[in-house]
């Protein structure tokens, strides 16, 4: 999900006559699946279970789970992306800068980031960390976005506004909190860009205050709420869990470095394949499910932890070869998922608007 999928217009669904779909329910994948991978519950639920092995002393346990989870979720969510662009001759045809020409430039970028590592590197690393923060949130707009419009009572662009206001800002404050010099960075492209605009700890108290802009911004969605109850169309609950998802995402990450570093790639990846998954088999065989399973978890763990073997095979112990593989990687999958998953094109629009029959879809 993306920003571009989140602030489109939106056509108008097909008309419930036809035979090829039936009207939306409120949520995607069900009440409670959607509070449990769109909304808060494997978010709290798992960083619950690995704060009490933690706690138990069983910390080997704990990051073997957590390293089994990585695999399970952050590399497939990417070829969830790679699997929807390449393995359609329309989206090809649709999309040519973002799936042919736009490879070709970010390759050329990530090698000339490897000759010139402090000054053409620093600008491909840096953009990489500050999109990373800005493609969550827009994923997360895009998802609050998608309850409104199966309620038949979609945002306008004020309202829209009043969404994106905490799922932006708590980007922005989760930007201080990454170049924490006293905390370990999540990736090798993280590394290095903090090493050269960041080179002391954080005073404790602007964590804090980004902590409480964060909890304050959340004010924005209560009058959202308020209006939408005085028009006779209540703001769905779903809204709030998934919003305060992201607030927490980035909330905890401040002042825990294991959960920004290592779980919340995990919770987003989960969120994004839990959409994509239901997005590219539902109305379809289970047979269809499985085989759409195992190829986006066989081509994820290509490229996770493919991808990070071969950027060490390629630059030995030093990060920057490493950190160019990694921002390659995430800035091609930023530029494709925010043109695939538009809601401005009519048949994504409508496939999340309501529900199709069975039936093939690109």
């Amino acid at each position: 999900m993306s920003t571009a999928f989140a602030s489109t217009a939106v056509p108008a669904a097909a008309p419930a006559a036809s035979p090829a779909v039936r009207p939306a329910g409120r949520f995607l994948l069900g009440a409670w699946a959607d509070f449990a991978v769109l909304g808060p519950g494997f978010t709290l639920g798992g960083s619950a279970l690995l704060a009490g092995l933690a706690v138990a002393g069983h910390l080997a346990v704990a990051s073997t789970v957590a390293f089994a989870l990585t695999l399970m979720f952050v590399g497939p969510h990417y070829a969830a992306t790679y699997r929807r662009a390449f393995a359609s001759a329309a989206i090809l045809r649709a999309h040519p800068f973002v799936t042919v020409v736009a490879p070709l430039v970010l390759l050329g970028w990530a090698l000339a980031a490897v000759h010139w590592p402090r000054t053409v590197g620093l600008a491909f690393f840096a953009t990489y960390v500050t999109w990373a923060g800005y493609h969550y949130s827009g994923q997360s707009l895009g998802l609050a976005m998608l309850y409104p419009l199966r309620q038949g009572a979609r945002l306008q662009p004020r309202e829209k506004r009043l969404v994106a206001f905490p799922l932006y800002l708590s980007w922005l404050v989760s930007l201080v909190g990454l170049f924490r010099a006293d905390v370990a960075a999540r990736n090798p492209a993280y590394e290095l860009t903090r090493a050269a605009l960041a080179s002391s700890p954080l005073p404790r108290w602007v964590l804090g205050a980004g902590a409480l802009a964060i909890a304050g911004s959340l004010s924005s969605l209560a009058v959202l709420a308020a209006r939408r109850r005085r028009a006779g169309t209540p703001l769905p609950a779903a809204v709030w869990a998934v919003v305060t998802t992201q607030l927490v995402w980035f909330g905890i990450g401040l002042w825990n470095p294991f959960f920004n570093i290592v779980l919340v790639p995990i919770f987003h990846g989960a969120q994004y394949l839990a959409i994509t998954s239901w997005h590219q088999t539902r109305g379809r065989s289970p047979a269809v499910f499985a085989l759409y399973l195992v190829t986006v978890l066989a081509l994820g763990l290509l490229i996770n932890p493919g991808f990070g073997a071969l950027g060490r095979a390629w630059g030995g112990q030093g990060p920057v070869v490493a950190a160019a593989v990694v921002a390659f990687l995430n800035l091609h999958h930023f530029l494709m998922d925010g043109r695939i998953w538009r809601l401005r094109e009519r048949k994504v629009a409508e496939s999340f608007a309501v529900a199709p029959a069975a039936g093939h879809r690109p």
